[in-house]
């Protein structure tokens, strides 16, 4: 009996460490690990509401808003996966917010939707990898030049001091700076 026993206690705390060793391949501190592979966003448009998310893998960008709509964003929702992301956003009247920074998967919002304040400008990062943003801003168009951050260094979209809206955003994932 006690063979029997302690041969049904070694399986056990095998499959138990196999079972912890699947579970730490898949949380979020070995996720971080990983270098960014997909990025999410949606915006609030000013009298318009949410947009549709709009999704992209690495190497292809997604822009929401509405370009030229003589509109402001309001506020941004967006997530990375494969990496954690932290951002903040400079709202109208306020300044900047504090940074949020989640798990990969987990959605930010930025700004605040249906005040009628404009979110002007947005700090973005991930942890690994590559992210890299541009924005539309009133009377001055599409920045020739996309920002990025690495390997959780920061970079900015928008205007802080400026009173200019943002009417859209774009976003992506970047295998290396020079491939954005």
């Amino acid at each position: 009996m006690t063979r029997i026993n302690s041969g049904i206690g070694r399986i056990l705390t095998v499959a138990v460490a196999a079972v912890a060793l699947a579970l730490s391949m898949s949380s979020p501190a070995s996720a971080g690990a990983q270098a960014a592979n997909r990025v999410c966003a949606k915006v609030y448009v000013q009298g318009s509401g949410w947009t549709a998310e709009q999704c992209a893998n690495a190497g292809q960008s997604v822009s929401v808003g509405a370009a030229g709509g003589g509109r402001a964003i309001e506020a941004v929702e967006m997530a990375v996966a494969g990496s954690s992301l932290c951002a903040r956003g400079y709202r109208q009247g306020s300044g900047w917010g504090a940074e949020k920074c989640a798990a990969s998967g987990t959605r930010i919002t930025l700004g605040s939707a249906g005040t009628g304040l404009r979110l002007e400008a947005v700090t973005f990062g991930v942890q690994t990898g590559t992210i890299c943003g541009n924005s539309y801003v009133q009377s001055v168009g599409w920045n020739p030049v996309w920002y990025c951050g690495v390997n959780g260094e920061t970079n900015a979209i928008g205007t802080t001091g400026q009173n200019k809206r943002m009417e859209a955003v774009s976003f992506m994932i970047c295998r290396s700076v020079e491939n954005c």
